[in-house]
């Protein structure tokens, strides 16, 4: 299969890219800047060129004789009405031209954010309550890939939780946030490591979540949302503990207390284990990535 992957520079983008294209598939690997991870264009079944989520012109020459678009690309504003013109806005102009290229499918990017407001058991099929602008143009864009798998461009939504992970080839990227890294340079040094009480997540390793992209390429009918996430919830202070019997040092904990119930609120995966066959644990990956990150603490 020939897919057009965007995002494929970024953290996510470059390990589904690199995945699909272990898998045997003929991958696209695009971006704003191509040349930014040269590693990419080594992998065998990876060609590297230039999209941008901000420049329309030639997307749907690009999008000619690709079977599948993979949209990994998040376009940021700081407010509102940027956030809806480049990531959404930007995310539906690239909808229409798959569907005019004649692309058969494509899975899009959205976020746990989408949900919003949490209940003790999230699943995909709960109407979206953003809270915040990023969910908020993550659900809206969620709303036009529905309606474009009407217009008959099938589309997959992947809902993304937490991902960490080390860069797939040289010169990309881990996750961005930088919470490990403090983690662990604070463990390294012994000083305290300060955490907000009960505050964690259903952390995935990227390497798994790439996983659920090549997964979804099969998955029938016109549409489909799947949360990907581990079906383990760890805390932050869970993690702390880990990078500490790995580093084989002792530091202190510091929680702050921000009102967290002990009780955390979960999504439900339940969806990836029934139609793909997926389910993932993440004790070994975390102990695996904190190895990673102490070593270049």
């Amino acid at each position: 299969m020939k897919i057009l992957v965007t995002g494929a520079t970024g953290f996510i983008g470059s390990h589904v890219a690199v995945c699909l294209a272990k898998a045997g598939h003929q991958v696209l690997a695009t971006g704003r800047d191509p040349k930014k991870v040269p590693g990419l264009g080594q992998v065998p079944g990876i060609t590297l060129a230039k999209l941008d989520l901000a420049d329309r012109a030639g997307w749907e020459a690009q999008l000619k004789g690709i079977d599948a678009l993979v949209h990994v690309a998040l376009g940021w504003g700081d407010d509102g009405p940027q956030m809806l013109a480049n990531d959404t806005a930007a995310s539906v102009a690239l909808f229409e031209a798959a569907l005019k290229a004649g692309v058969g499918q494509a899975i899009t990017t959205s976020s746990t954010a989408a949900n919003g407001e949490m209940t003790a058991l999230n699943s995909e099929d709960r109407a979206p309550r953003p809270i915040d602008l990023y969910g908020a143009t993550k659900a809206a864009t969620e709303m036009y890939a529905r309606a474009y798998a009407r217009k008959g461009l099938k589309m997959r939504i992947i809902r993304p939780g937490y991902i960490f992970g080390e860069p797939v080839v040289a010169g990309a990227r881990s996750q961005p946030d930088q919470r490990f890294a403090q983690l662990c340079a604070a463990v390294k040094r012994g000083q305290a490591v300060r955490l907000v009480k009960h505050d964690g997540t259903q952390f995935l390793h990227a390497a798994d979540i790439a996983q659920v992209y090549l997964a979804a390429l099969g998955h029938p009918g016109f549409f489909s949302i799947h949360y990907a996430l581990s079906k383990d919830w760890r805390s932050w202070e869970d993690v702390a503990r880990l990078a500490m019997a790995e580093a084989g040092q002792q530091a202190a904990i510091e929680l702050e207390d921000r009102g967290y119930g002990a009780e955390p609120y979960l999504f439900d995966v339940q969806a990836i284990q029934s139609d793909f066959g997926l389910s993932f644990g993440n004790l070994e990956r975390l102990k695996g990535h904190l190895r990673w990150e102490l070593s270049r603490a």
